[in-house]
């Protein structure tokens, strides 16, 4: 997932104005908070004891690292959770937009196959839906 974030990212901000690199620079720091907060939450015991063994080495970005989009995938619908939308309206908006557009990445590019993850593209489209639905 780390290279698949870094070109993604690098993508949505290639020929944008600086104050969008910029906002898109918030939104991928935070979801890579996110995930290392939180990612173990969609992780098998297998999984999990792997990321702690990686974590004694490296903390920082390790599900991003040994996580495959597979995963990544169960744990996007949180991160448009009131807890982890960011404070400022644009960048919210910002957010969503990026998460939306990764998840449909995810399906073209084929990292996902999007039948097998039908319930994950269920609960991310509701959690999308109730973070558009947020106001100020």
């Amino acid at each position: 997932m780390d290279r698949l974030l870094g070109v993604f990212f690098l993508f949505c901000s290639a020929e944008q104005e600086p104050a969008t690199v910029e906002r898109n620079e918030r939104v991928h720091a935070h979801l890579r908070k996110y995930l290392d907060a939180c990612g173990d939450d969609y992780v098998n015991l297998e999984q999990l004891q792997l990321l702690a063994l990686e974590r004694q080495f490296r903390p920082d970005g390790a599900f991003a690292r040994l996580m495959g989009a597979d995963e990544f995938l169960a744990a996007l619908p949180a991160f448009l959770s009131p807890v982890w939308l960011l404070g400022r309206r644009l960048d919210r908006k910002v957010q969503i937009s990026i998460s939306s557009k990764l998840v449909h990445w995810f399906c073209t590019k084929r990292l996902v196959d999007f039948r097998a993850h039908r319930e994950d593209l269920i609960l991310f489209r509701k959690a999308q839906d109730a973070a558009s639905q947020r106001g100020p």
